[in-house]
């Protein structure tokens, strides 16, 4: 498990992993409500912590997409995420418990490529991905 979410100290895997596949911009990890996990070196703290938050909702919205198309209460209804613009692409998918990847690359890059990278890294240490799923907080500071 990641000890805090600001020491990005998977940083070096998603480097290892992604950082090194041709066409990629930078990778993020997060929790799955939205909290950085680790980053590339190619994107700054700041940055990292935005996509982390829009790939959150992005992957809320898929999921009640995949709800109001027929696939109800399975949480593993929606694999990946493609976004595609005229400068970049942008690949979501789950890392692991309560965990997910995001990747920025480059609008010619071999998405494949780069999907099979995603889906090895969390095969390989999707234990060290996993998360806890965080609890709201009631009255006295204690978990519900």
């Amino acid at each position: 498990m990641l000890k805090a979410h600001d020491d990005n100290a998977l940083g070096w895997l998603l480097d290892e992993h992604l950082g090194t596949c041709p066409g990629v911009r930078f990778a993020v990890h997060m929790t799955s409500d939205g909290l950085l996990s680790s980053y590339t070196k190619t994107i700054d703290k700041d940055t990292g912590d935005k996509l982390a938050a829009v790939t959150a909702a992005l992957r809320a919205a898929g999921l009640a997409w995949a709800e109001v198309t027929g696939r109800r209460g399975d949480a593993n209804a929606v694999r990946q995420h493609l976004i595609e613009t005229d400068q970049w692409i942008g690949l979501t998918s789950a890392a692991a418990e309560n965990s997910l990847l995001a990747v920025c690359a480059e609008p010619d890059s071999d998405i494949g490529l780069i999907s099979e990278r995603m889906n090895a890294l969390a095969q390989r240490v999707g234990h060290e991905l996993a998360s806890r799923e965080r609890r709201p907080v009631g009255e006295g500071g204690r978990s519900r």
